[in-house]
């Protein structure tokens, strides 16, 4: 099956990524950033990406902001800049584990982690994600009776541009594929959690390209 779907994510919650950072009770902080100036947005270009001219719009120059109002500022009293935040690995509150192949557990960053970032960044309507690609790839039902449903998935996610522009608004993109695979004795469930799956996993493989 084969759809485009635009949506626009939304969080009441601000985000916070950084080890270095202590601006709120729930932070992790073991270190603070050394930079006292906004560092250039992280990342580079790929084939997948559109290489517009990110300065006029960039949203990462700016402060980060508490829950106050206020700017945020590290261990050392210095500005925390949004292109720092970007960088900085992500708070355990945001990463969950699960057990892998050979009953190994590893830790990843949820879905609605990856959301929270981008809204507190961009803000919540300064970027969307779009299905481009759905794709399922494994149907099948096993001899307890339970099917196994794999989906491949690509998502898009924009940065948007609050002035009218050719684009619609759109300024930069990039674009990335997931996979997910679903099992229950619910056929529908089965395709429901693997659907799902493969989109999270998309947008945060695509969302991961701004920093």
């Amino acid at each position: 099956a084969m759809q485009s779907t635009s949506t626009t994510h939304h969080s009441n919650q601000t985000m916070r990524m950084s080890p270095p950072l202590q601006h709120t009770p729930q932070s992790q902080s073991a270190s603070s950033p050394s930079a006292v100036t906004a560092p250039p947005m992280s990342g580079g270009s790929n084939s997948s990406s559109n290489n517009t001219d990110l300065t006029s719009f960039d949203s990462t120059t700016q402060p980060m902001r508490n829950y106050d109002g206020t700017a945020m500022r590290d261990v050392e009293s210095n500005i925390v800049y949004k292109s720092q935040f970007l960088s900085t690995h992500p708070l355990k509150t945001d990463c969950k584990e699960r057990v892998g192949y050979a009953g190994k557990k590893f830790t990843y960053v949820s879905g609605d982690g990856v959301i929270r970032t981008m809204n507190a960044i961009f803000g919540h309507g300064g970027w969307s994600s779009q299905i481009t690609m759905e794709r399922n790839v494994l149907n099948e039902k096993d001899e307890r009776g339970r099917w196994h449903v794999g989906y491949l998935a690509s998502v898009r996610v924009t940065l948007l541009n609050n002035s009218n522009n050719s684009n619609g608004g759109a300024t930069a993109f990039h674009e990335d594929c997931g996979s997910g695979e679903g099992i229950d004795s619910s056929k529908i469930k089965a395709h429901e959690k693997a659907l799902k799956s493969a989109i999270t996993d998309a947008m945060k493989r695509a969302a991961r390209q701004y920093g």
